[in-house]
């Protein structure tokens, strides 16, 4: 049996627990160091690895609740206010009105406003799907900061991504 084939498989480091008096020592080094160290590493000293994840978690929980609150509030506006006004708009551009015969109604008035509402809607779900962009975005780089480059805790993919 080669002993190099076996230390080349096992890099890792084990992993050993620090006591809060140690958390606190190294909080209080990078605290009082000339360079200020990142946010991440500060708190990774002072909670450990289990709070940073907690941290972590709720950082990632506040993210997805502020984008889904953004999200909702948008597409309440578009339907409450927008949707409504370009049916108005249309009708009052066009002097379609109720008592006109069904053709020019749908031809004037309600094929260009599904068409404008349909644009709306369109919006509605690229400015929602890029707010959910952000949102993962600054939950990676929170990850990144809290846990360090080299944690990996993505759960394993089947080679596509997903």
């Amino acid at each position: 049996m080669n002993t190099t084939a076996a230390g080349a498989e096992d890099k890792r480091k084990p992993r050993t627990r620090k006591s809060a008096a140690q958390r606190a020592a190294e909080a209080k080094q990078a605290d009082t160091g000339t360079a200020a160290a990142p946010l991440g590493t500060r708190i990774r000293a002072r909670v450990g690895e289990p709070g940073a994840r907690s941290v972590l978690a709720a950082v990632r929980a506040g993210l997805v609740v502020a984008s889904g609150l953004a999200s909702y509030v948008l597409a309440m506006f578009a339907a409450v206010t927008v949707v409504p006004n370009t049916f108005v708009v249309v009708s009052t551009g066009t002097g379609v009105g109720p008592s006109s015969p069904l053709e020019l109604q749908l031809v004037h008035w309600l094929a260009p406003s599904l068409f404008l509402i349909g644009l709306v809607f369109v919006l509605v779900l690229v400015v929602v799907r890029s707010l959910w962009l952000a949102q993962r975005r600054l939950g990676e780089r929170a990850r990144r900061a809290l846990l360090g480059d080299g944690a990996d805790t993505a759960p394993a993919t089947d080679g596509t991504g997903r």
